[in-house]
């Protein structure tokens, strides 16, 4: 049974060492967009690391390995999460990892911790690869094209599973200039939970000098919107939804560098709006951006 990391020398250096092999694996692989998966325990790769913080406070132990920071959550007595940043995005969540033994996380396509090998195998497969450590004794199961990692412990029981950021999650989109019409339908249909899937998870609304984002786990977000970030897309004035019925924007090309080439749909006509950014995620342009014009303060 593991112990208290704060508590047990060993089990403290068992998390380090398996921070740093986290850091070795996680970069060198290439992955289709097309089999991405973006979700473990609630959250969200690339939601903003102020997600994480909110919802499960300090980090029980940090690292530290050249391009990427770690830090350790512990879920209970048995098991831990591990997230991961890249020093070129600190703030965006670069992995996530469940590592131990408990029924306390949400199911990662219907697997838990602690399930058998054979439970593993028929709900993902047989792995492409398969490689073993000594310290800790666990094996990876690896699948070609997707962006996670499964680990088995000495018994043939899930211990760890790994879900990761790929260039190809970042870049790769399937456009077919659809996703503006899709988003109009969207908020016109006031359908919220269709509009989350069209957002990046680091998306950010900026409007009153305030900057709105997704700011906790995003099946709590999807489940409980903030009031603020919901009224700046649907609400009955002063919103994305009434702006979309008085005034058809431009669309224009946005190239940023080290970070891709998006599109932007600017309102110069518009009285609420100043524009709308999309940028690619896992497959599809996706809203990252939002500005509302700001207010002109008296005598301007």
């Amino acid at each position: 049974m593991l112990q208290h990391p704060l508590n047990s020398l060993q089990y403290q250096g068992d998390i380090m060492l398996r921070f740093l092999m986290l850091l070795i694996i996680l970069y060198p692989l290439q992955l289709s967009a097309d089999e991405m998966v973006t979700d473990l325990n609630g959250f969200r790769l690339q939601q903003l690391k102020t997600a994480v913080e909110n919802s499960l406070g300090k980090p029980a132990e940090t690292s530290e390995k050249e391009d990427i920071n770690g830090e350790m959550y512990r879920i209970d007595e048995d098991s831990y999460m591990v997230f991961t940043y890249s020093k070129k995005r600190p703030l965006n969540i670069q992995s996530i990892q469940i590592t131990g033994y408990t029924k306390k996380t949400i199911p990662f396509q219907g697997l838990v911790l602690g399930d058998s090998i054979e439970k593993i195998e028929r709900v993902l497969g047989k792995p492409t690869s398969i490689e073993k450590t000594e310290l800790p004794n666990v094996s990876a199961l690896k699948y070609k094209g997707c962006n996670y990692i499964i680990e088995v412990d000495d018994k043939g029981r899930l211990y760890t599973i790994k879900l990761f950021t790929t260039d190809e999650l970042m870049t790769k989109t399937q456009h077919a200039d659809t996703e503006w019409e899709e988003f109009k339908f969207a908020v016109n249909s006031k359908d919220f939970k269709r509009i989350c899937e069209m957002l990046r998870p680091d998306v950010e609304i900026y409007k009153d000098k305030k900057i709105l984002s997704i700011n906790q786990r995003y099946i709590d977000f999807i489940a409980n919107p903030d009031k603020q970030f919901l009224s700046a897309l649907l609400g009955a004035k002063n919103s994305v939804r009434t702006e979309l019925a008085l005034s058809k924007p431009e669309q224009k090309f946005r190239v940023i560098p080290n970070f891709g080439l998006g599109m932007v749909y600017k309102f110069y006509k518009g009285k609420i709006l100043e524009e709308i950014v999309f940028f690619p995620y896992n497959g599809k342009y996706r809203i990252y951006e939002i500005a509302f014009r700001k207010k002109r303060e008296p005598g301007t």
